[in-house]
Order: C-alpha cells, then sequence, then structure tokens
C-alpha cells in the first residue's frame, strides 16, 4: 500500500513481478480504492513500488523501469503494446497509431486503446502518456478519467493548450 494526498493506493505482486495497481481516487470522485486481498501479502518488490509510486505523487521525477512487471494475464498484442508503452520517458506522449507502428500494426489504433484500458499496472506502465494524434486527452479509465490524465501530465510538465496536450519535438542535427 501507499499513501498519497488523493489517498491509499495498493500494489501486487507475483513471484514474477507487480501484477496489479489500484490507484488512489486521483479524481476525487469518492471511489475508494480496494484493499489488499488477504491472499496478498507485503514483499520487498511491492515495498519497494509502493514506495516510488508514493514518491511519483508527491511530485518527484521518477522512473519505474526497474520494476518487473508480470503481464502473464493478457494477449501477446497487449503485452506487447503495453512494454512500448512502458518505454515513454517521463514527461514524454505519443498517439495510439504511434504506439500502434511500433506495434507492427499500424492501423491497430483502437487496439492499444484496448490495451491500455486493460492496464492492470497503471503509472508503472504510463498509459496517461497515450493522447489522440491531435494531442486531445481520450480514454482513461481511472477514476476521474481525462481530468486525472490531464493532472497526470501536467505533473510531468506536458504543456497544454486548451485540453490539447502539445509534443516537444525534438530536432536532430545531422
Amino acid at each position: 500500500m501507499f499513501s498519497t494526498s488523493f489517498g491509499v493506493g495498493v500494489v501486487r505482486a507475483s513471484e514474477q513481478g507487480i501484477t496489479r495497481v489500484g490507484l488512489p481516487d486521483l479524481g476525487q470522485t469518492g471511489v475508494i480504492c480496494q484493499k489488499a486481498a488477504p491472499e496478498y501479502s507485503s514483499s520487498s518488490l511491492t515495498a519497494y513500488a509502493s514506495e516510488l509510486l508514493q514518491r511519483y505523487f508527491a511530485g518527484e521525477r521518477i522512473e519505474f523501469t526497474d520494476i518487473p512487471v508480470d503481464l502473464s494475464g493478457v494477449t501477446a498484442f497487449r503485452r506487447n503494446a503495453l512494454n512500448i508503452i512502458r518505454g515513454i520517458p517521463y514527461g514524454a506522449i505519443r498517439s495510439y497509431g504511434q504506439i500502434a507502428v511500433e506495434c507492427g500494426s499500424p492501423h491497430a489504433a483502437r487496439a492499444v486503446g484496448g490495451a491500455m484500458a486493460s492496464n492492470p499496472v497503471p503509472v508503472i506502465i504510463p498509459c496517461h502518456r497515450i493522447v489522440g494524434r491531435n494531442g486531445c486527452l481520450t480514454g482513461f479509465s481511472a477514476p476521474g478519467g481525462e481530468s486525472v490524465k490531464m493532472m497526470l501530465l501536467k505533473m510531468e510538465g506536458v504543456e497544454f493548450t486548451g485540453l490539447l496536450a502539445i509534443q516537444k519535438k525534438l530536432v536532430m542535427n545531422r
């Protein structure tokens, strides 16, 4: 379990890695995070992940790349998409279409959305960093929805024009 100014979250793990992150009620919707079931006990991995999540929600720049994740319960396409999304750095955004291309299925932007909706470990796999092609915020299934997505992105330094996230372009000199 981890505490934030929004409430308490829960981290669960198998022997292979983190299997579930239950976020606190970031949208202040009154939805209460379920407590860890008795069959789940704390481990050094869940304690470490909980500490990093607590620091992340306190505003610290945290990368979760060293935390093992167990995605054995999701399909191969979704696992591939979630692993690609996991590589998106703090403060960066990508579109559903960009992730579909990286998955080798350029016409599967909706399937990428389905993968994100089934993401069992939000924030550790940063599905909030995926936006529509034009930067619009769509599809965030955590309590509070798109307003929470915007809050997380703003916390990471993503800029907005109205409701559209602005992708910072990297220019490489050749």
